[in-house]
């Protein structure tokens, strides 16, 4: 039996298991008056994962970390959104096909409407109303109507410009058709794009409606592998938390996740700059990465997307912008490239230098560690994952089971009692109560105990500093 077909097989299984267990659950609802809430939505996360079980791998990091870039970058392809003021809002998959097309999938109006009250939290939170003054201004509400709950749209386009430019639309902040947008997928038929994977670009971690955000961290969930994108210049402790959770995630595959210091382009000196910020990374991730050394130099790269691709449109004939030159110009330089601005031929002599200066970028070693260390092993590693989140899932509603079993053999007990074990136990739950509380002051003391101290020292230091 091949790889292919033990995963096929896997999914069929887990689909009848699926279908078993979700009756049974019903019938214990009924029978005991529980509820499986956290069990049945760990149930509809499987069968997300058994719908397209294939190998993916997700692409996050906060709002202008590069993610987008960087996926063009591996394409060669400028094919992900990268405007000056849009980032990614939804779910944006690349699949490899033979034909381009767009698979677009809308929000439903349950969705819609808690979309709208994390826009609400997030109002009352930061005190401004950034979202809803843009979504007004761009005219969607006018064309809401159109979109909520539309059924899902397949669009097939005549080639790679027309992809580019729908992508866009259904993608970029600037096109008032994004807001509604819940999911794209964008089939592309690019030799970059490898067969029978799944790359994904998701919302930043950052966006102010935490909905959007939300998403990420769901499908993080789901993600064969991860690709954290960090801006070069530091490593927040937002930033840290998410990839601790990341790396939770994958267990003990530490393998499947990688860090990228994106835009080392924009450093003082590229070379320099992140040679010492990589160190400092290491210092925070060794844990994460079980202290293996090959993994840590690896696995924590600094790359420039923005670099690679313009190399590639200059020796493709294509002009680039001054920026792209000047940036193309500084990494080069700290890499001990010798290139003049004032040089009137300064593109031939990048073209000439391309070779070195693609290396630079780190997109050719980061994409040879994903065919490597993940992609070549696709199947498996999907496999291997289906697997044990189905483990985890069976194990979670086995305690929930034996939970309700227990209390009910408990209840049952207590009414086979006679009045005398009665009135024992009571006074035996009584008594722990009792213990309870006299533990919850005790502590409520000691809270008090602290504040008063707290104030007193609080009291001191202004005293002080009026001196």
């Amino acid at each position: 039996m091949s790889a292919l077909e033990k995963l096929q097989n896997e999914v069929e299984r887990q689909k009848r298991k699926i279908s078993e267990i979700e009756k049974s659950i019903e019938t214990v609802e009924k029978e005991f008056n529980v509820r499986f809430d956290d069990e049945r939505n760990d149930i509809k996360a499987q069968k997300y994962l058994a719908d397209d079980p294939n190998l993916q791998i997700a692409i996050v990091g906060t709002i202008k970390a590069g993610k987008s870039t960087f996926i063009n970058a591996l394409f060669e392809e400028n094919i992900a959104s990268t405007d000056v003021t849009p980032e990614t809002a939804s779910l944006t998959k690349f699949k490899y096909s033979s034909q381009n097309k767009l698979l677009v999938k809308f929000y439903n109006r349950k969705e819609w409407d808690e979309l709208w009250e994390s826009v609400k939290e997030s109002e009352s939170r930061t005190k401004t109303k950034i979202f809803r003054e843009e979504f007004e201004s761009s005219g969607a509400k006018n064309i809401e109507s159109q979109y909520i709950g539309k059924s899902d749209e397949t669009i097939e386009v005549s080639n790679i410009e027309d992809l580019k430019n729908k992508v866009k639309e259904y993608t970029s902040k600037n096109s008032k058709i994004h807001y509604f947008v819940k999911e794209l997928t964008v089939y592309l038929n690019n030799e970059n794009m490898p067969k029978d994977v799944t790359i994904v670009d998701t919302p930043g971690l950052d966006d102010v409606v935490d909905y959007r955000s939300k998403i990420t961290r769901d499908y993080i969930k789901r993600a064969n592998a991860v690709i954290v994108c960090v801006d070069s210049s530091s490593l927040r402790n937002d930033e840290y938390v998410t990839i601790t959770k990341v790396f939770d995630n994958v267990g003990d595959d530490k393998y499947k996740v990688m860090i990228l210091g994106t835009q080392i382009d924009n450093r003082n000196n590229p070379k320099e700059d992140w040679k010492k910020q990589s160190e400092e990374w290491k210092k925070y991730l060794k844990d994460n990465y079980n202290n293996d050394e090959n993994l840590l130099n690896n696995n924590i790269i600094g790359v420039s997307s923005y670099v690679f691709s313009n190399i590639i449109s200059l020796e493709n004939g294509e002009k680039c912008e001054e920026e792209a030159i000047l940036q193309i110009y500084k990494l080069a330089k700290s890499y001990g490239i010798d290139l003049s601005l004032q040089d009137p031929n300064l593109n031939n002599n990048i073209i000439k230098n391309s070779n070195y200066i693609r290396d630079f970028t780190n997109i050719e070693k980061v994409n040879s560690l994903m065919k490597g260390n993940i992609i070549s092993k696709g199947v498996e590693i999907a496999t291997n994952d289906l697997e044990s989140r189905y483990s985890n899932m069976i194990t979670n509603i086995s305690n929930k089971a034996k939970s309700i079993k227990d209390s009910n053999s408990q209840s049952r007990a207590s009414l086979d009692m006679d009045r005398k074990q009665q009135e024992e136990f009571k006074l035996m739950k009584n008594k722990e109560i009792e213990e309870i509380e006299k533990a919850m002051n005790g502590l409520n003391e000691a809270f008090e105990n602290i504040k008063t101290q707290w104030l007193n020292q609080n009291k001191k230091l202004k005293e002080a500093i009026k001196k």
